[in-house]
């Protein structure tokens, strides 16, 4: 009986042993898991101050959805566009992927909502994106309609007519049918300046250079970049006459969201410390005919 409890006593002081070397082993690994969960929030916060200090934060209904919505163009390279994966690429879809980089630590965190010139402020206005990122013109009249962040990109507007066509200046397209994009900077400045140019406004760009290729106009009078990336493709077709109705690119936010304002300009002007445009223009556009895209942007 003596033997039988000695070891009795002996299994219980293995038990104990082995329930405080687990305890502590438990809160080795809960100090530990303390320490990195610590570390990482710490971590977080310093990522989020940081963003913080340099941008403004994102309007708390964005923040809370995870990612932005926004207003993007299919159709114009180099400024937005689908690549040869039907992902969005381009020059502004690269100022958003940095914006959502902003926002989120997450270049990915952006929606893109494909858009057009007539349809972009309408779905602005219907709260289907949170801004435009679309080759919005800043204008006086667009002015009425929403609130424009500052500028990102500098361009104006081209001929392009067939080489043997005889156009060879901007009043040459008197009497002429000339294809515009619905909507578009150049459309305004035709019937500000050439009202008898008889234009035919298409929504689309491709559907456009399918209407000039098939021969329905004699010109085709649109934005700068695109109109020489198209050229470089169509050696048939040139542009001519000088490059006019200059409108700086920007942004298109809600009237009265003060916050969403904010916070685009806040990155944008980061962008600018950064020189990220520059990065931008020589992913996208090295050249662009005769024009030097690096005159088109913000630099530090």
């Amino acid at each position: 009986m003596v033997r039988k409890s000695g070891m009795s006593k002996w299994m219980l002081m293995v038990s104990m042993a082995v329930t405080l070397f687990a305890a502590g082993c438990g809160n080795q690994n809960n100090e530990a898991g303390g320490a990195v969960n610590a570390n990482n929030a710490g971590n977080n916060q310093s990522t989020a101050a940081t963003l913080s200090a340099d941008v403004p934060v994102p309007p708390s209904s964005v923040k809370e959805r995870g990612k932005l919505r926004v207003g993007v163009k299919v159709d114009y390279p180099p400024l937005g566009y689908l690549d040869e994966n039907g992902k969005n690429a381009g020059y502004e879809i690269g100022v958003v992927k940095k914006i959502a980089e902003y926002a989120f630590g997450d270049a990915n965190a952006v929606e893109f909502v494909p858009v057009n010139a007539t349809n972009r402020i309408p779905y602005l206005d219907s709260n289907k994106i949170d801004f435009i990122a679309a080759t919005l013109g800043v204008t006086e009249e667009r002015k009425q309609q929403l609130d424009f962040s500052t500028n990102f990109f500098d361009g104006g507007v081209v001929t392009v007519v067939k080489k043997d066509s005889g156009i060879t200046t901007i009043p040459d397209l008197a009497g002429k049918t000339v294809i515009v994009i619905k909507g578009s900077t150049g459309s305004t400045y035709l019937d500000e300046n050439v009202p008898t140019a008889k234009q035919i406004k298409i929504e689309s760009n491709a559907d456009a250079f399918r209407a000039l290729k098939d021969g329905r106009a004699d010109a085709m009078f649109h934005d700068a970049v695109l109109m020489s990336e198209f050229v470089k493709t169509s050696t048939d077709y040139t542009i001519v006459g000088e490059q006019v109705a200059f409108a700086p690119m920007a942004l298109g936010v809600r009237k009265n969201e003060a916050d969403m304002l904010d916070f685009v300009n806040g990155a944008l002007e980061q962008m600018r410390k950064e020189d990220y445009f520059k990065s931008l223009i020589e992913e996208y556009m090295p050249q662009a005919g005769d024009l030097d895209p690096m005159q088109m942007i913000p630099r530090p």
